[in-house]
């Protein structure tokens, strides 16, 4: 049987035990979910000595959980809903549902994620132009040329999140994952959002990822329904991230943090380009997307006057 690498996604948090202990405990591990890709059609004229076999199908599993699928592209990453490719010709992007023969509501759930992406309800993949430049996240951390990005162009990233948000909140979406990771830099650095497989549509589920503690005024309990309010929260850390490269309370631990930000101590801000507009997000002064577009131009203003010779 011919193979790619696979990607292991365990159902429990020991579903890996090491070898002495299974020897010692004979109970069965638990199911897991194991992603095996399949060399597409497309990969033949790479490969063109290659046996027909490595761009079949598989007829049997050797578990249950195993999921064979075919790729479209370079392999990305895995997402929570989906799975994300890089098409041959370079300039698009992939998400594919993740199936999951473990939990069939799970898999729908996924399907329905991306197809609401799509907002076409028969759609089994969704296609995306390539954002060369990757996220915020791995910008900042991967990127030497990160520290050297000129306040001008921190600005633009800046209001540009926050009128993507703005968008989404004029049309009742709530994002309900606002981080770095979900903002992404195309070829001429500008900016947009993504990843809407947690956000909450009208008349759609509610279920929900969050952030992270840094992203979140406290931790959002089971059954908990974030708001738009939750957004701007979020919107300030990403903005805080922006204008400093780092992430707030960087040298602190998710607990500590969370604890800081449940108390209201957020990290100081006064002396930092757009301060004053991150403190309102985080502080709740800022209600709506649109007023902080509206406090970054006017600061962006003030900014650019103060430097004029």
């Amino acid at each position: 049987m011919y193979r790619n690498a696979s990607f292991v996604k365990a159902s429990s948090s020991n579903a890996f035990q090491h070898q002495d202990d299974t020897k010692q405990d004979p109970t069965p591990p638990p199911p897991y979910l194991e992603y095996i890709p399949v060399y597409g059609e497309w990969e033949r004229k790479r490969y063109p000595n290659w046996p027909d076999a490595r761009f079949q199908m598989p007829a049997t599993k050797e578990h249950a959980g195993q999921v064979y699928y075919l790729r479209k592209g370079d392999l990305v990453g895995f997402g929570t809903t989906a799975l994300v490719e890089r098409l041959h010709s370079g300039n698009a992007i992939v998400k594919t549902p993740l199936r999951n023969p473990l939990d069939p509501t799970e898999e729908r759930m996924n399907r329905e994620a991306v197809a609401r992406e799509a907002e076409d309800a028969q759609s089994c993949t969704l296609t995306l132009e390539h954002q060369s430049n990757g996220d915020l996240a791995i910008y900042f951390r991967d990127n030497a040329a990160a520290s050297g990005v000129d306040l001008e162009t921190r600005g633009k990233w800046a209001t540009q999140a926050a009128r993507a948000l703005a968008s989404l909140h004029d049309k009742e979406v709530i994002h309900a994952d606002v981080a770095p990771r979900n903002f992404l830099l195309n070829s001429s650095l500008d900016l947009c959002i993504c990843d809407f497989a947690g956000s909450i549509f009208p008349g759609g589920p509610e279920k929900t990822s969050a952030p992270g503690s840094r992203y979140q005024a406290g931790p959002w309990g089971r059954g908990y329904v974030p708001t738009k309010a939750d957004d701007l929260f979020a919107l300030g850390s990403v903005l805080y991230l922006i204008m400093t490269g780092n992430e707030p309370y960087i040298d602190l631990t998710d607990t500590e943090v969370e604890r800081h930000f449940q108390a209201a101590e957020f990290p100081e801000t006064s002396c930092i380009p757009y301060g004053s507009v991150i403190d309102d997000c985080w502080h709740g002064r800022l209600t709506t997307a649109h007023t902080v577009v509206q406090a970054l131009n006017g600061e962006m203003g003030v900014s650019t006057a103060e430097n004029r010779p």
